[in-house]
């Protein structure tokens, strides 16, 4: 399972392929100016959305993009 932000996605899949596994699962997460500085409720929100979107692809059952 592969985390990355948004600015690092292309990097992410190059790494990916690099290392032999160009498939692997990733969630990718909101650009950080998006989480810092913010309210906690906002960071609670975006966490919770990650966290659903990790367990959903876990599972084979969800989308690997978190907006």
């Amino acid at each position: 399972m592969v985390l990355v932000t948004e600015r690092f996605t292309t990097l992410a899949k190059a790494s990916m392929r690099g290392n032999g596994v160009p498939d692997a699962p990733m969630v990718v997460l909101p650009k950080t100016e998006l989480t810092e500085y913010v309210e906690p409720e906002v960071v609670r929100s975006v966490a919770k959305e990650a966290v659903d979107l990790i367990i959903a692809e876990l599972r084979g059952s969800g989308t690997i993009l978190a907006d």
